[in-house]
């Protein structure tokens, strides 16, 4: 980072100090760029929207771009995030699908009793699944 402003030749800034605090009092921060913003810190980067527990969709923090990816592609492939409404409706609807059938199956007078107990089983198995789907969903990140 350091040759890199150091580095530049053209007009800049800079401020070094032992602290800097950017304070705005009665409105906003704007922070512009034609080309990069760099935030970098030698242990982590926060950033605080709002109370911890609100409920407050206002309290949010929105990033808007063409992509987002978390990590860096030397660290593996980038994968796509899953959408949890429309991955909760294909999954029931797979399940629902597979309930369907177990009842056919079990249905059938001509079916042998030992096609009808694992029919059953798996029908049972598939509501306790269904019954833990919206415990994947994150009650905080949200993807459009």
């Amino acid at each position: 980072m350091a040759e890199l402003i150091k580095g530049y030749s053209g007009e800049q800034i800079v401020l070094s100090s032992g602290r800097l605090v950017f304070n705005s009092r009665s409105n906003d921060i704007y922070l512009n760029s034609k080309r990069y913003i760099n935030l970098s810190a030698g242990d982590k980067v926060t950033i605080d929207v709002g109370n911890v527990d609100s409920d407050n969709e206002t309290n949010m923090f929105l990033v808007n771009a063409p992509r987002v990816q978390f990590g860096l592609d030397k660290n593996g492939s980038a994968e796509p995030v899953v959408k949890g409404e429309q991955l909760d409706e294909i999954l029931t609807e797979m399940m629902q699908a597979v309930s369907d059938y177990s009842d056919m199956v079990t249905a059938l007078a001509a079916v042998p009793p030992l096609l009808i107990i694992p029919a059953t089983f798996l029908k049972g198995k598939f509501q306790e699944i269904k019954l833990k789907l919206d415990d994947f969903k994150s009650p905080t990140s949200f993807t459009i």
